[in-house]
């Protein structure tokens, strides 16, 4: 290939990485924080030290079908607990899910030779979540909270990185 052709063809590279994860599950709580004083047991610790993993009671679905963020879950299928000789309630640990992550990476790479044969320069461009596809955070799984079944958080957009790499 002539020497002009092939500094403007010659020499790219591509690469490509899709990631699709499974959406991870959400575990509905009845109180997050603070117990009220007749359903405690234990003195109010923490789950992970030792405690009680409150949850509330579900009479139906839990996650609306024609949801948005501030509608993901049915709030009038998920009740607090109002029997303190009953302050479990019967959700089961993980029953319902959070959406799913999908991101494609890109990277385009062109190579340009130096006079110098062991020489070289590299231009690269890096391209993560490409496609700009909006992946939202778990929805807010504390029954107590104002924000019950509220979705308030997306992972970051696209974001875009240029690099000059010389080799020798």
């Amino acid at each position: 290939m002539p020497a002009v052709a092939d500094h403007v063809i010659g020499g790219w590279q591509l690469s490509i990485i899709n990631s699709a994860l499974s959406a991870p599950p959400v575990n509905l709580r009845a109180w997050n924080g603070s117990v009220p004083a007749a359903f405690q047991t234990n003195g109010n610790l923490a789950e992970w030290r030792g405690g009680e993993a409150f949850r509330p009671n579900i009479s139906g679905p839990v996650k609306n079908e024609n949801w948005t963020t501030d509608t993901y879950f049915n709030t009038a299928n998920v009740t607090l607990p109002t029997d303190p000789s009953h302050p479990f309630g019967n959700a089961g640990r993980n029953i319902v899910r959070a959406l799913p992550l999908n991101t494609l990476d890109l990277g385009i790479f062109k190579n340009f030779r130096l006079p110098r044969e062991s020489m070289k320069l590299q231009f690269r461009s890096e391209m993560f979540n490409a496609l700009n596809h909006t992946n939202f955070t778990a929805p807010n799984g504390d029954r107590a909270a104002a924000g019950f079944g509220t979705i308030r958080g997306t992972y970051a957009a696209r974001q875009v990185q240029f690099a000059l790499k010389f080799l020798f």
